[in-house]
């Protein structure tokens, strides 16, 4: 008997089979898009990758459902979530799901369904960016230890023996915040009483630019191990607002969620020790980038969204955020104006108001 050249292809997949598998994967993506988990175990760069690439995944798992054919209601579906607790364990679980579903996309024949676009495209699509994703998050599981920052770590390792950074003591970074200063053309002290509060450092710009930032005081945290939380950047403020100067956070640790949204909206300017190597004082992180690629809800700065002052104040002209009298915040970033322009150079902006 001879065999036929044209051999009739082989069935396509059911298409509960499908879903079997894309159900539990989307709950997956669904849970790893939980803002508290990525919060708890992620840096903020680390947590805007983690977002985009589960945006993503999410994505084409989504496009891919919106082509497939309906369940079958007179199939059985076997569907069977799946359990984890680490991040490598979900990454597997996913791997799987996608590349079964990639080999079921593969069988199928499209003239059979109603869609014009494979979904084994937005699978594979989707198995490309799992990749990126576990280079992304944390190797290790969190309840076994704290994680390890390697990068932090390294750095930690090459001042270790340096004096001024034991607990307790930050001597060493406020001096390297006060040369910082220096070379951006600022006149600065460490350790100075303002109204008995002490000031980690103080610094004035030696050639007035009649901006606020003629005038900063700083707070310096050289901690590897304690987190910086609102309290800290409640201080700062309060410092800032009584020396009519502008805050800067000069830290060695991280911030919590909390803390870095009061720092973006208070405008202080968050400095690490890379920052110290820049030609100029940095701006004030006044935004954050867009964890989702086409994001449809505008993302405002924080002029925008850190709200307004009391209802019966705002009717007052002279009422406006600033730290340093006789100045008005301009747009939406982080520029200011003097009220008044006949100031001379060494004239404090206070003077007469």
């Amino acid at each position: 008997m001879t065999e036929s050249p044209n051999p009739s292809p082989s069935p396509s997949p059911n298409p509960n089979e499908y879903y079997e598998q894309l159900y539990p994967a989307t709950d997956t993506v669904k849970e790893l898009q939980e803002p508290d988990l990525l919060d708890r175990k992620l840096s903020t760069d680390g947590r805007i990758s983690v977002r985009r690439l589960l945006y993503e995944i999410s994505l084409n798992l989504e496009q891919a459902r919106q082509v497939l054919p309906d369940t079958d209601p007179a199939a059985e579906l076997d569907r069977e979530d799946d359990e984890w607790e680490t991040y490598p364990e979900a990454i597997d679980h996913l791997e799987r799901r996608l590349t079964i579903l990639s080999e079921l996309a593969t069988e199928e024949h499209p003239d059979e369904y109603r869609y014009t676009e494979a979904p084994k495209e937005k699978f594979d699509a989707a198995l490309e960016t799992l990749t990126c994703l576990r280079d992304v998050l944390p190797k290790t599981d969190p309840d076994d230890g704290p994680e390890v920052d390697f990068e932090r770590t390294e750095k930690a390792a090459a001042y270790e023996h340096v004096s001024g950074r034991k607990q307790g003591d930050g001597r060493w970074l406020e001096y390297q915040l006060g040369r910082a200063f220096r070379r951006w053309g600022y006149i600065a002290e460490t350790r100075e009483m303002a109204f008995r509060l002490e000031v980690d450092v103080v610094a004035v710009r030696e050639e007035k630019r009649h901006d606020p930032t003629d005038w900063l005081v700083a707070e310096c945290k050289d901690w590897s191990e304690a987190t910086i939380t609102p309290g800290t950047i409640f201080r700062l403020c309060t410092v800032a607002f009584i020396c009519r100067a502008m805050p800067v956070l000069c830290h060695t640790t991280e911030l919590t969620t909390r803390a870095e949204q009061l720092a973006r909206d208070l405008e202080v300017r968050v400095l690490e020790l890379d920052d110290l190597t820049r030609g100029e004082l940095p701006a004030p992180q006044v935004a954050h980038p867009s964890a989702e690629l086409f994001e449809y809800s505008a993302e405002w700065t924080a002029r925008d969204s850190r709200g307004t002052l009391p209802f019966m104040f705002r009717g007052d002209h002279s009422k406006h955020f600033s730290y340093v009298p006789g100045f008005e915040p301009v747009g939406y970033g982080c520029a200011y104006q003097p009220v008044d322009d006949d100031l001379d150079d060494d004239t404090h902006p206070a003077t007469g108001h």
